[in-house]
């Protein structure tokens, strides 16, 4: 069971909830008839079997964009996730924007004046009435505190937890009918469900965002380079954040600008590697609009609600990993993968394991003779997550989610400077942390 977010005692009626069944049956009717339809046109017209799947996988993303809300997080969960979701799917629902109109104004201060007991022009200076953000989860205005600061003010969805309970459970139905059919039982849906609805619900507690907020700004209070939002403690709850407006860019729209692009992505990934190999506290949800430049060229991360934290084991097999992979070294790296994964505590199929070892070395080796700054190391880390999902090994949630962010992280670095070389950066990491053990242990 899942725990609710504080602040989501309020429930929709239940004429709401009928309604919404309805037009959760309503989608998947459409979209079910829409896939049969074009498939049947696919092999028709003797399409291939690529091009089905892209078909699929096409149809799998208007649905989630029709339906709104959850469905909408648990599709941008799901194409982080490769090594649980089939290829087709997960590169579909890559393209899923978190960006929808904006709730009422009144809405905004009902909630705000609910959660602190005041009226909103006891608590504010000014309160803009139209959000500088929009999104499926929450809302964000600027405001004006009485001693003058300018601040980011974050505000939850209404009814959005019970909404989202509701259409959770609905997929954990549908993830029970898949479960039963035996074909499909190894990808434990029901499981699978499960960790997307907490990641789900880590977003909608805003005093989950806030305890992340205050433990990244404790591992970067001595970097000068790196800023959090600083939070307003007296105007935070689990439906309401506020903290420190961001006067910045957006990283990406900062190419062709007076900024040095290749100092902002050494920058950027630095910060990552930090996280990753020093701190074990990872923000999970680095894409370009939740990173910011600086006027005066510091990078400033916000949306701190979805992390990965990685204990001391974790980090020094991360750092075996790496050192494996510049040794191009695929038996060690395929057992570091195997032992974070949750097949690791059972027995081990002999035989299903040598066929996962061999495609590993086998995949490792199409990278022999090339120069570590040649090879673009997201790409190899999400292909060989890909190829855990084929072998059916489902890996520690944590593996995933900081492999997406070094994938993420690096493809926005190479977009600031083509010549940056991961591998290059992460030395000092790996000189900080040294990864001899995985000789002994091998």
């Amino acid at each position: 069971m899942v725990p609710r977010p504080p602040g989501s005692r309020q429930s929709p009626s239940r004429l709401r909830l009928v309604r919404r069944a309805l037009s959760i049956g309503a989608s998947l009717f459409k979209h079910g008839v829409r896939w049969w339809l074009g498939w049947l046109l696919l092999i028709a017209t003797f399409a291939g079997r690529s091009r089905r799947k892209t078909w699929f996988g096409q149809v799998v993303l208007d649905l989630f964009r029709e339906l709104g809300a959850t469905f909408v997080k648990v599709g941008q969960i799901m194409s982080t996730r490769p090594d649980l979701v089939p290829e087709h799917i997960f590169q579909a629902l890559q393209h899923l924007q978190d960006d929808v109109g904006p709730f009422p104004f009144d809405d905004a201060t009902r909630t705000i004046e609910q959660d602190f007991g005041r009226p909103l022009g006891e608590l504010f200076l000014e309160l803009a009435p139209v959000p500088i953000a929009s999104a499926s989860v929450a809302q964000v205005h600027k405001a004006r505190l009485a001693d003058g600061r300018v601040v980011a003010v974050k505000i939850r969805r209404p009814d959005v937890v019970a909404l989202c309970s509701f259409d959770l459970a609905v997929m954990r139905g549908a993830a029970r009918v898949i479960q039963a059919i035996p074909a499909m039982r190894h990808l434990s849906p029901v499981a699978v469900i499960d960790e997307f609805g907490r990641a789900v619900f880590a977003q909608l507690d805003f005093t989950i965002e806030a305890r992340n907020n205050r433990r990244f700004r404790e591992n970067f209070a001595g970097n000068d380079r790196v800023i959090f939002p600083t939070l307003v403690p007296s105007l935070c709850s689990g439906r309401v954040l506020t903290m420190s407006f961001i006067e910045g860019a957006k990283i990406l729209d900062t190419r062709g600008s007076r900024f040095d692009p290749k100092r902002i992505a050494r920058l950027g990934l630095n910060v990552l590697l930090k996280m990753i190999f020093t701190d074990g506290f990872v923000h999970a949800d680095l894409h370009p609009g939740n990173i910011f430049i600086t006027p005066d060229e510091k990078i400033a991360l916000v949306d701190l609600g979805l992390v990965g934290e990685l204990d001391d084991d974790h980090r020094r097999n991360f750092g075996r990993f790496f050192a494996a992979w510049a040794q191009r070294d695929g038996d060690t790296m395929a057992r570091l993968m195997y032992e974070m994964s949750a097949s690791a505590g059972g027995a081990r199929d002999p035989v299903a394991y040598e066929r996962y070892r061999a495609a590993v070395i086998a995949f490792v080796g199409r990278y022999w003779g090339q120069r570590l700054g040649q090879v673009q190391m997201g790409k190899v880390l999400l292909d060989l997550l890909v190829l855990l999902r084929r072998y059916r090994i489902r890996v520690n949630p944590t593996f995933t989610i900081v492999n997406i962010a070094i994938a993420v992280t690096e493809g926005i670095g190479k977009q600031l400077d083509p010549e940056l070389d991961l591998m290059e950066e992460a030395v000092p990491y790996f000189l900080a942390h040294p990864v001899d053990a995985a000789r002994r242990t091998s």
